[in-house]
């Protein structure tokens, strides 16, 4: 039995980290369920000895994933869980859902550990896959991104399948995405991650939604991606969807075929045409890129250069589609090492250096 703080921590050295986090999992969720229980009853349950009793029989030969299957049980499910993709949308979502009742009953997840629209796909279900599409955009990212992005994304990675499928077959999943590559994408690999529940599933279509119900004849506005539109707006989304049926079992096959095809073609870079995504080269929007410079350069000194942040902006700014600066100054970047582009400064991020065309 584990009776002192010295067993205790010769007993955490002995986990790996999977039992490591499942261990506060289970930590969460029994002290969520002891809070609830005494707020809502006025049940007197003494937290102390409760999580006592979980640490002092460590020692013993102990599932943590049946444990944690059991925490599980007892933690009251939410009715519904909203999935978007990033983390500007979910908190919009949020604020502007914030004023409905029964706030405990709904959950919000982001599927927001890359860019879908940019770099290898292929089975996300299989850590060979995920290794190699996380090494591919880990090399491509910014110089003083790049450490941190490749110490801290793998696992969420790892984690996102399993998150995904431990959803409540009970509950409903409410999925908002915007028509944009990395959006649409993002809901291919969710629907094929979510094949095998029995969860109702709800799409809220945002770009066409918010033409429907706020365009007006004389004020006209295309949604590149739900991080775009005001909390308020989304709750009036929410509010003409809420009543609308779920996927059925052939829209949900379709989704998923869909994700297959997607996800074996060979092409890095994925835009939007027609409502369509087409996998492209991903140099794709290099000439375009070439555009934007080209344009700006007559504005600048002969022989000046040209920020990297505000050719980025340009781009970005000017594109029908909703393009990462990321991926962006990625290209500019390999533009220079082609010679088709000069830069003064040091590629550290996109502030820190200039561009020119070459030979000017």
């Amino acid at each position: 039995m584990i009776d002192d703080i010295f067993a205790f921590s010769r007993m955490l050295n002995r986990m790996n980290e999977d039992e490591l986090r499942s261990l506060l999992r289970v930590l969460y969720m029994k002290s969520e369920l002891v809070v609830k229980r005494q707020a809502e009853q006025g049940e007197r349950v003494d937290f102390a000895q409760t999580m006592q009793s979980l640490f002092r029989d460590l020692d013993t030969p102990l599932d943590l994933g049946r444990l944690e299957q059991q925490a599980l049980a007892e933690v009251e499910k939410p009715n519904e869980i909203h999935i978007t993709f990033g983390d500007s949308p979910l908190g919009s979502l949020k604020m502007g859902m914030s004023t409905l009742p029964d706030q405990e009953k709904r959950s919000f997840f982001s599927m927001d550990d890359d860019d879908y629209a940019v770099g290898p796909l292929g089975d996300l279900t299989r850590r060979a896959d995920l290794q190699r599409r996380h090494l591919w955009l880990t090399e491509r990212m910014c110089l003083n991104d790049r450490e941190a992005y490749g110490m801290h994304e793998l696992e969420s990675l790892f984690e996102l399948n399993a998150t995904i499928q431990s959803f409540d077959s009970k509950t409903s999943i409410i999925i908002w995405y915007a028509n944009n590559a990395r959006e649409k994408t993002g809901l291919l690999y969710a629907m094929y991650l979510l094949r095998n529940t029995g969860s109702p599933i709800y799409l809220i279509e945002t770009s066409g939604l918010y033409k429907q119900l706020f365009d007006k004849p004389e004020v006209q506005y295309d949604v590149l991606h739900t991080g775009e539109i005001l909390p308020e707006k989304l709750l009036a989304m929410w509010h003409v969807c809420s009543e609308q049926e779920p996927l059925s079992k052939q829209e949900r096959r379709q989704l998923e075929q869909d994700w297959l095809e997607l996800s074996v073609q060979p092409g890095l870079l994925r835009m939007v045409e027609n409502g369509v995504i087409r996998s492209l080269t991903e140099d794709a929007l290099d000439e375009y890129i070439m555009q934007k410079v080209r344009e700006l350069t007559p504005n600048w000194e002969s022989g000046k250069y040209i920020r990297a942040a505000r050719i980025v902006g340009e781009v970005i700014g000017t594109s029908s589609q909703h393009i990462s600066d990321a991926f962006v100054e990625y290209r500019l970047r390999q533009l220079v090492l082609q010679g088709q582009l000069e830069m003064d400064g040091k590629p550290l991020a996109m502030r820190y250096y200039s561009i020119r065309l070459a030979g000017r």
